[in-house]
């Protein structure tokens, strides 16, 4: 959707406004908030947006109505996003244990001017429904007991796993439990408050045969991981003076501690013209590796080389950078 330019003025100087005056609604304090939300605006097919990612840093993302938003690097975000004749607001975001969330906020609840507050979010938030997941994760080839808990069942008009109601499950312990396919692919569970804002937590289901045993520990598919870490980076140095060959091995797992196989690795140099090569990419193998032979220019010996690594799976991102000095060229004397 395209803008004149006193009309994108006038929207970036509100969205700038409200990146200031976020305000942040009351929640207690043994329940993380994923989304704080500054005052939302909707205005002729449009909405402008601001808040903050909990746990989040800079270089993730916020989907809004499939509209990506850059967080900084303490997770805050603003943006203008077109509605096109959608009746909610959905932001989508990742959690600290790799599953996606999304809240979704009808744009109905609007008062004068436009104004959503952005304690819109709160009831639905504060009321703490989460799934236990068994260690290891949901994995599917038999019937699945899903059970979960909330923390104030007073702030929900309703609350189902799968489309599945569990409200009339819950316990005078805020508990519940329920079954589902063996089959499933994935198990939702979806909270809504009493005025019609709604989240939904996904969680995947693995396909028992995509778990595999190496020596180094379970390995899973990246399609199967659950978000996705760079647990470690080695390097191989013997005789790089000589040689100028240096080896990197980097290991990566899901939140889980599983090894994934088949995540796409890339490692690159952070400045130009230390490598013959600046930059590589390979698939991590069933061990969750990916091995990398770096060839040293002879300007980089006896200097530390900084390596940027990125770890991608089809749901999941990790980044790292680490760096190792190497042996000075042989026959380079002391002054």
């Amino acid at each position: 959707m395209s803008f004149n330019p006193g009309r994108k003025a006038q929207l970036l100087a509100v969205v700038g406004a409200l990146a200031l005056a976020l305000v942040p609604g009351a929640r207690p304090d043994s329940i993380p908030q994923l989304l704080t939300l500054g005052p939302l605006t909707v205005l002729n097919g449009t909405a402008i947006v601001s808040g903050t990612v909990g746990g989040a840093g800079a270089g993730s993302q916020v989907t809004v109505n499939g509209h990506p938003l850059s967080l900084d690097a303490v997770g805050n975000f603003a943006g203008v996003v077109s509605l096109d004749g959608a009746s909610t607001l959905d932001f989508a975001v990742g959690n600290s244990s790799g599953e996606l969330v999304d809240l979704s906020v009808p744009v109905a609840l609007a008062g004068p001017g436009g104004i959503i507050p952005g304690s819109v979010v709160d009831a639905v938030e504060q009321a703490g429904a989460t799934l236990l997941q068994p260690a290891g994760g949901f994995v599917g080839g038999q019937p699945l007991t899903v059970a979960g808990s909330v923390a104030d069942k007073g702030q929900l008009a309703a609350l189902a796993v799968n489309g599945t109601d569990v409200m009339r499950l819950l316990g005078a312990d805020q508990t519940f439990s329920v079954q589902v396919p063996g089959t499933t692919k994935e198990i939702t569970l979806t909270a809504t408050d009493k005025s019609g804002v709604s989240e939904t937590t996904r969680y995947k289901v693995l396909d028992a045969s995509a778990q595999l045993a190496t020596p180094l520990g379970t390995s899973v598919a990246a399609t199967s991981a659950v978000g996705l870490k760079i647990v470690k980076i080695r390097y191989i140095a013997t005789r790089v003076a000589r040689t100028k060959r240096l080896r990197m091995i980097v290991t990566v797992k899901d939140s889980r501690g599983y090894l994934v196989t088949g995540a796409t690795i890339k490692v690159r140099s952070k400045a130009a013209g230390r490598l013959t090569r600046r930059a590589q990419t390979k698939a991590s193998s069933k061990a969750g590796q990916a091995a990398f032979l770096l060839r040293v220019k002879t300007r980089t010996l006896g200097k530390r080389l900084v390596m940027v690594t990125v770890a991608r799976t089809p749901t999941a991102k990790a980044a790292k950078t680490t760096s190792i000095r190497l042996a000075k060229p042989r026959g380079t004397k002391k002054r």
